[in-house]
């Protein structure tokens, strides 16, 4: 089973488009630290997540003051100020696990450890190679991406989808 630390840019878009449930049908062991939790600030929004969490699809890990004081002290390279992003940073290169997120600072930070970094686009792309969606489905799901979320490559999803056209 593949281990996958997430920030909250990839559950938002996958709660954008409509397909959490399609997400954590994905044989992956899919985890949050409590600070990226805390970033789910809507009541709507943390309810649906919650479901998730009861049900032990999403897995929290809690941040001990102890841990907090070693994320605070671990370098980085690139200057990664959010301590729900160095969390999930530090959280991975523990787990040896994914990292998923669409934050660039935070992907270039994370490739630079040799961590495996993917995003919104491979998620999607993921679901329609499991066969958890087909891939018409697929691509509606990148075309909507690209309006709920300006700040994704819209090239890489154009060539995801002239890719499942062929």
């Amino acid at each position: 089973m593949r281990v996958v630390v997430t920030d909250v840019s990839v559950l938002f878009d996958l709660y954008a488009i409509g397909k959490l449930t399609e997400f954590f049908k994905l044989d992956w062991e899919i985890i949050i630290t409590d600070f990226v939790y805390n970033e789910i600030l809507r009541s709507d929004q943390r309810k649906v997540f919650e479901k998730f969490i009861r049900s032990g699809n999403l897995i929290i890990l809690r941040i001990s003051s102890k841990e907090v004081m070693e994320i605070i002290r671990f370098k980085t390279r690139l200057s990664i100020r959010s301590i729900a992003d160095r969390t999930i940073l530090w959280k991975a290169l523990q787990l040896d696990a994914t990292l998923l997120t669409c934050d660039k600072k935070l992907r270039k930070e994370a490739e630079g450890h040799d961590l495996e970094v993917r995003g919104s686009i491979w998620v999607i792309t993921e679901l329609v190679d499991k066969g958890i969606v087909n891939k018409t489905e697929g691509r509606q799901l990148l075309e909507n991406l690209k309006t709920k979320n300006d700040r994704l490559p819209v090239e890489r999803i154009d060539e995801q989808i002239k890719k499942w056209n062929q």
